[in-house]
């Protein structure tokens, strides 16, 4: 086995985007990153990962945006201990793994065993699909797409939102650079508005190989409980499947049975579990 390090996005892509695409609602999140050219504060960690021999046969491949954990989902055929081997010979250091679970909890088994890395949390999401929408009624109010005039209301929610879901209160003004650069490749944020204001958000994805993904969904916890949510993801689907998506996914939190009770009462069927491993670097 052998690693390549791609020294940049469009190099990786010319190889990871066909290798992706074979399943690409479980890599939706690689898809949606290398169709909006990977983004990243700092240079991003893209890699491949090849059989070795003669006629090399891509094994993996694998993406990491600093400060955020490595994507391994799309390593689930190369061999655990080989790669992990292979990734500290190349002075590889990782903050932690995401992908499918039985692709990232072995490998973050192998990673803290060799390394003496120590995981620090574990969060798991549900990936869902859209089967039949049936969207709710008699919600109050209706949905447009967000303008430049809301980005305050924006930047709120996503800090509120990453407060809520991940525990920590994002810098607002890196919260309105994402919705610049969530603009620039097509990205859009739908409001949901009732008496005039707004009271909930979705964000939605351009579809990347056919697949649109959902997400944020935030709804102010003043309103919460009044179909908002459920009504604005309702029309991110229809935004989606307009938009040319062969399948629309989003994630939810196995931690919050509610969001999970609102997908499933609107279409959305299970995929399968994801989780997300920090580690404590020694």
């Amino acid at each position: 086995m052998r690693l390549r390090l791609h020294p940049d996005v469009e190099s990786f892509a010319s190889t990871a985007v066909s290798w992706y695409a074979r399943r690409p609602m479980v890599h939706t999140v690689e898809l949606s990153l290398l169709r909006e050219k990977v983004p990243s504060d700092e240079a991003p960690l893209l890699m491949t990962v090849w059989d070795g021999g003669a006629d090399a046969e891509l094994l993996g491949a694998a993406i990491r945006t600093p400060p955020l954990p490595l994507l391994c989902g799309g390593l689930s055929a190369a061999p655990t201990d080989d790669l992990v081997g292979e990734m500290l010979a190349a002075g590889l250091t990782l903050p932690g793994v995401r992908g499918p679970r039985e692709t990232s909890e072995p490998f973050a088994h192998r990673w803290c065993a060799v390394t003496g890395a120590v995981p620090t949390s574990t969060t798991g999401e549900r990936l869902y699909r859209l089967g039949t929408l049936t969207a709710p009624a008699g919600v109050a109010g209706g949905h447009r797409v967000a303008r430049k005039a809301d980005e305050p209301v924006l930047v709120k929610y996503q800090c509120e939102f990453a407060a809520e879901a991940f525990g920590h209160v994002p810098d607002p003004a890196r919260a309105a650079a994402t919705l610049t650069a969530a603009a620039e490749v097509g990205n859009v944020y739908l409001l949901w508005t009732a008496a005039g204001a707004p009271v909930s958000m979705a964000g939605v994805r351009p579809p990347a190989a056919g697949v649109s993904r959902i997400g944020p969904v935030y709804t102010s916890p003043e309103v919460r409980g009044r179909g908002y949510g459920a009504a604005v993801t309702a029309a991110a689907c229809r935004w989606a499947l307009a938009a040319g998506a062969t399948q629309v996914v989003l994630f939810a939190d196995l931690d919050n049975p509610t969001s999970n009770r609102v997908y499933q009462r609107l279409g959305f069927v299970p995929v399968g579990d994801s989780a997300t491993v920090e580690f404590r670097v020694p």
